[in-house]
């Protein structure tokens, strides 16, 4: 009994030593590392990705253009294009559902969605340049896959005119060393304070890197979309007026 004991007891050290050998720069070095490599990542311009979306049990095919920090994700519904959301480089935009008409976001909105887009090609490229901040927080087992938890701190941002943190948890499997969930709080809203988590899988390799062509968004335990690429390409040729507000 006593070398049973033992032995559980080097093993719980064992355990410790190895997260503790870890850090959040390592985990994230080894991440960029497995999907390519920072220098590969750098030459990223822009990017092209067409699959679906899935949602109330509908498929819409959807495409997402990104260029900078230009962003526009299109789905097609009934024949029709429905943006959400498009952000031009100042302004973001997206269709009203109710009117089937674009209009532009509020001041605050726009400025969130710069700062997530100005990280494009991957958060994690320039993040030290940045001035973000990068914690381990331990492990957790993320539906069953062993993960380190990494806690991403950004520039805060406004929110009803007040700075707010800019946090999210990334959860790193610790064989492969991706992340496979990114949580973040909800800032505005009836939901505001909960969290979203975006569940990422069926990485592949797509001119050199590794990238996930399937995320499923949940809230509360709840899938509420899910989207799968069936191709992704990269420095495509975009002409800027796609992100443009269109002329009404």
């Amino acid at each position: 009994m006593t070398r049973i004991k033992n032995y559980f007891t080097l093993l719980l050290l064992f355990s410790s030593y190895m997260l503790s050998a870890q850090t959040a720069e390592s985990i994230i070095e080894k991440y960029m590392e497995n999907t390519g490599g920072r220098e590969a990542w750098s030459k990223i311009t822009s990017m092209k990705s067409v699959g679906s979306v899935k949602a109330q049990g509908l498929d819409f095919p959807t495409v997402m253009l990104s260029k900078g920090n230009k962003q526009k994700l299109t789905f097609t519904f009934q024949g029709k294009e429905i943006v959400q959301p498009a952000f031009d480089g100042q302004e973001g935009w997206q269709t009203n559902f109710m009117t089937m008409k674009a209009e532009k976001m509020e001041a605050e909105d726009s400025e969130m969605l710069k700062a997530e887009y100005a990280d494009f090609p991957e958060v994690f490229l320039k993040y030290k340049e940045k001035g973000y901040t990068a914690e381990l927080q331990g492990s957790e087992t993320i539906e069953g896959t062993d993960c380190f938890k990494v806690k991403l701190t950004k520039k805060p941002i406004k929110i009803d005119g007040q700075d707010v943190e800019n946090a999210s948890f990334y959860f790193f499997d610790k064989e492969n060393y991706v992340p496979i969930l990114v949580k973040s709080e909800i800032k505005k809203g009836p939901a505001k304070g909960k969290f979203s988590e975006t569940y990422m899988s069926d990485y592949q390799e797509t001119n050199g890197l590794i990238l996930p062509f399937s995320m499923d968004q949940k809230f509360e335990g709840q899938v509420q979309a899910s989207i799968k690429m069936n191709t992704i390409e990269f420095n495509v040729e975009i002409d800027d007026k796609v992100f443009s507000f269109p002329e009404q």
